[in-house]
């Protein structure tokens, strides 16, 4: 892939990003993190890593009471077990899409794809097409069952 399309791909992911509300928002995430960490898709580990890092930093910079991600990394792990979307709710969307578009490293096409499906669409829709895009059979039903329930629990 060219730079000039992987420019357009991370842009256009953004721009998609940028008209989730906090909702969608939080169901795109939660997805982002399943094929992640089932399926190995959308970024690398250590870019995984990297965007965490940041997104704490951001949490830190807006809540002095938020765990410092560099002196209190076990209290940071257990906030984040607890409150899964805690940086959605603390970080307006904006620098939250810029970050997510600059370290996802590959399928930028098919996650932003889904984020329009978001957006456009309904929660179904979307997950029928990352399911045909990604060319998985992960029951849609169940997906958005356990999505709901996790955001519902952990928000």
């Amino acid at each position: 892939m060219n730079s000039k399309s992987l420019f357009n791909d991370r842009f256009t992911l953004y721009n998609n990003l940028k008209r989730l509300d906090c909702e969608q928002f939080k169901i795109f995430y939660s997805t982002f993190v399943h094929y992640f960490v089932k399926h190995q898709c959308f970024i690398s580990t250590r870019n995984f890593h990297t965007l965490w890092r940041l997104l704490n930093q951001l949490c830190k910079q807006l809540d002095e009471s938020f765990p410092d991600p560099y002196s209190e990394y076990e209290e940071l792990r257990y906030f984040c077990l607890i409150h899964s979307y805690y940086f959605i709710d603390c970080v307006p969307i904006d620098p939250i899409a810029i970050l997510i578009s600059k370290f996802v490293d590959n399928q930028i096409d098919v996650l932003s794809n889904f984020a329009r499906e978001l957006y456009e669409n309904d929660i179904q829709t979307a997950y029928m097409y990352i399911n045909d895009a990604l060319n998985l059979n992960e029951s849609v039903d169940t997906l958005i069952f356990e999505t709901q329930e996790h955001i519902k629990y952990f928000s």
